[in-house]
């Protein structure tokens, strides 16, 4: 198993965010629920992991982090992975495009903060941490596509679709 994947989860003060952590629901919204998880996001970022300067990133379609700081005087784009009981990764896309920013702006840092709300837990990973999410090709389509194909070859007899396979 990678070295990431078993960082022991460091704990944060969950009084404070009481209120919040209240309001959280199995079932909810996900942009609403991270949204109502921010603050604790911000918190553990600046009085846990030394980062000054947190906001939140652009509300642009398609960012692939939540917050902009700067730790240690290094810039950092931070995706936040909130959930009640576990810890979540980023989707495929989401490293993708994270990967190309780093990519393009030299000297910007990436970290993942994963935060387990109920258990007031949570892991960070940066950098060369992250590397193990970055790692290896994509997730492959061949299956996917081969999936497709076998329903609607199976379907486009009962249905007479016009699908080229």
């Amino acid at each position: 198993m990678k070295r990431s994947l078993l960082l022991t989860p460091k704990e944060f003060d969950a009084k404070k965010h009481k209120e919040i952590i209240r309001q959280l629901r199995p079932h909810m919204d996900f942009k609403e629920f991270e949204e109502l998880c921010c603050p604790i996001a911000i918190d553990i970022l600046q009085n846990y992991e030394g980062f000054e300067k947190v906001e939140k990133g652009p509300q642009f379609t398609g960012t692939p982090f939540d917050f902009f700081g700067f730790k240690d005087g290094e810039p950092y784009i931070v995706e936040l992975k909130c959930s009640l009981k576990y810890f979540h990764t980023p989707s495929e896309t989401q490293k993708r495009r994270m990967q190309e920013l780093l990519n393009k702006i030299i000297g910007l840092r990436i970290a993942l903060l994963q935060v387990k709300v109920v258990k007031a837990q949570y892991r960070i990973l940066y950098n060369d941490e992250m590397d193990d999410l970055f790692e290896g090709a994509e997730a492959p389509l061949e299956p996917i596509e081969k999936w497709i194909r076998e329903r609607i070859k199976t379907s486009s007899s009962i249905h007479k679709a016009r699908v080229i396979i």
